[in-house]
C-alpha cells in the first residue's frame, strides 16, 4: 500500500489487488460499524478487483452477416 501527497488537498492511495480485496472483505466483515466511507471505498475496490480480473474479449464478427449461428432445433 502507498500513500502519495498530490498537493494540500489530495492524496493518492495505491494498492494491490490482493491487498485491496482482502481490505475490501475486512469492511464488509463489519459493515454495520462502518460510515459511509468505508463501504463507498469497499465497493471501489470490489469493482477495481473484478475489472481488473475481466478478460472478456468480443469474439470476431458477433453482430455482422458472418456471426456464427446456433444450431437450430427447426427442420
Amino acid at each position: 500500500m502507498k500513500l502519495e501527497q498530490i498537493d494540500d488537498n489530495h492524496f493518492r492511495l495505491s494498492i494491490d489487488l490482493k491487498q485491496g480485496q482482502k481490505l475490501a472483505k475486512a469492511i464488509n466483515g463489519k459493515a454495520r460499524e462502518m460510515r459511509n466511507g468505508a463501504l463507498a471505498l469497499s465497493s471501489a475496490l470490489g469493482e477495481a478487483y473484478a475489472q481488473a480480473n475481466n478478460e472478456f474479449r468480443q469474439p470476431p464478427h458477433a453482430f455482422d452477416e458472418n456471426a456464427p449461428r446456433q444450431p437450430s432445433i427447426e427442420t
